[in-house]
């Protein structure tokens, strides 16, 4: 059976190179350091594979990963600002990464030629003539889907952040400018999905903390809410049957979202689905977003730093979740699953809950930190901050001991359950809804990797081409994570389950969805 992913970047790596010489997305890149004159050496030790290809169009479809969300992004300027900062980058150290390229992303008026340039790219590619004329095709109607056709992959088009429609935007006419390149690109391409923002401010709504390995100062999420334009973009979408991912957006943006897309008569139901297309979970309520803190919140100015213990899984030994509110909280879950929405579940090691990127073994307790800005902090922290009290209870969190004792080798073993560990928790969550129920829920649920996206991909699953050992791993670990999650009476059958997961619930979901839109 062939793979489905929801959220993947296979054009992103070459958008950082001089764009002469950047290589096709059909070719896997191994970045390198450029010690000495002709001298390369691997950099995996260091940045742990993150720069690899994760989800180049050679390795989806060596993987079998027949329909997949392409995921186009414009790098916002602060990261190239934040990178540029790196010595290795600054030297130009790094053949993937072109300082040239990292100065034209800084100077954030290039965004609408990014996007463009990562669709081209994508489209105008030929495979390498290894694969016997392999392709990909950019789905734009239902109809152009062909599961039987073993030449082909198929995309669907996601734009990762409303920022991607501007040019300049000192301009006096940069709204205008913007509107006319959003109706332009929206109207030319089927677009299933936009997310309003992503990990920079923006003029649309705030966004939640989500980037770990550069400046936090220049990410700070310091707005509130969804602003007026960003209202203005969601009703637009909503009327060109665009879709909105939910991923980035602050808990409280989320919450005035869904109450714009709630039927003013039936609370449980929406106008639109909502989607998250690569998700991680909290594993709690949204009333419990302060309960495991590290210490109490503190005001580094325009935002409080926020620190998270990790708390442990009710259903699987040595796993934990990650409370960070660029997560899900239960009462999002729900949402997405009454809306009629899907979950695509991202494999970022961090966003599932493993901790070992933010902590020295054997010294630190495990944690998670982001920044929630002072304007939503009424919301988020309540009146009074500094006296929320920190979580004394070290049998429900995820000690400094237990992380001593932590191997490293063992990563391949324990990072499945950390994914497996998140679809276990949307199916107890459905369970005890009683106008959603297991069933329903388990047609909600797909992979939304983020491959390519500079994330540090679990151990067991690195890159497209290895699902099929993923899958045939989580079939055999399934019938005992629902037993000790009391969910193997609720008629659940494995097999299609799993299926479901790892691609027909995404095929289904986006050929409907394109349907019901006409296309």
């Amino acid at each position: 059976m062939p793979f489905f992913d929801f959220h993947c970047h296979p054009g992103l790596k070459p958008t950082f190179s001089d764009q002469a010489t950047a290589v096709s997305p059909w070719i896997f890149i191994e970045a390198k350091l450029a010690i000495f004159s002709n001298v390369n050496i691997s950099i995996n030790p260091l940045f742990n594979e993150v720069l690899n290809s994760q989800s180049c169009l050679s390795q989806l479809y060596n993987g079998k990963v027949k329909l997949f969300g392409i995921a186009l992004h414009s790098p916002e300027a602060n990261m190239a600002k934040g990178l540029l900062e790196k010595k290795l980058v600054n030297k130009g150290a790094i053949s993937l990464i072109n300082r040239n390229r990292l100065e034209l992303v800084k100077d954030g008026n290039h965004y609408f030629q990014f996007l463009n340039e990562d669709l081209g790219r994508l489209t105008n590619s030929i495979s390498p003539q290894e694969l016997n004329g392999a392709k990909l095709k950019v789905v734009e109607l239902s109809t152009d889907f062909n599961e039987n056709s073993n030449d082909t992959i198929y995309g669907f088009l996601i734009v990762e952040g409303l920022h991607c429609f501007f040019d300049d935007q000192s301009s006096t006419n940069a709204k205008a400018i913007f509107t006319n390149n959003f109706e332009n690109f929206t109207d030319a391409n089927t677009v299933l999905a936009i997310n309003v923002c992503h990990i920079q401010q923006n003029p649309f709504c705030n966004h939640a903390y989500g980037i770990q390995f550069i400046n936090s100062r220049y990410f700070f999420p310091t707005g509130n809410g969804i602003t007026a334009w960003g209202r203005e973009m969601i009703s637009r979408m909503i009327e060109k049957k665009i879709l909105i991912d939910v991923k980035h957006m602050s808990l409280w943006s989320r919450w005035q979202l869904y109450s714009m897309l709630r039927d003013p008569n039936d609370s449980n139901k929406y106008t639109s689905p909502v989607i998250c297309t690569h998700a991680g979970l909290t594993g709690q309520s949204v009333t419990d977003r302060v309960k495991y803190l590290l210490r109490t919140p503190e005001d580094v100015g325009e935002v409080y730093e926020v620190c998270y213990l990790k708390p442990k899984s009710p259903y699987i030994e040595g796993v934990y979740f990650n409370c960070s509110s660029i997560n899900l909280y239960n009462e999002d879950i729900e949402t997405i699953l009454l809306s009629g929405g899907l979950i695509g579940l991202s494999f970022d090691q961090r966003i599932l809950g493993f901790a070992d990127e933010n902590v020295l073994r054997n010294v630190t307790t495990p944690h998670d930190v982001e920044y929630i800005s002072e304007l939503e902090a009424g919301f988020f922290l309540g009146p009074n901050p500094s006296t929320l009290p920190a979580w004394k209870d070290d049998d429900k969190i995820w000690s400094s001991e237990d992380f001593e004792n932590l191997d490293p080798v063992f990563d391949t073993e324990l990072h499945p359950l950390f994914f497996l560990n998140q679809v276990i928790h949307i199916l107890v969550v459905a369970k005890n809804n009683e106008f959603i129920g297991v069933q329903k829920a388990a047609k909600q649920i797909c992979l939304g990797s983020d491959y390519d996206g500079l994330i540090n991909a679990i151990d067991n699953c690195k890159q497209a081409d290895k699902l099929d050992k993923f899958k045939q791993l989580t079939l055999t670990k399934m019938p005992d994570l629902l037993k000790r999650a009391k969910l193997d009476n609720d008629g659940i059958d494995i097999s299609m389950l799993v299926d479901n997961i790892f691609y027909n619930n995404g095929r289904d979901f986006v050929l409907n969805r394109l349907r019901s839109i006409g296309k």
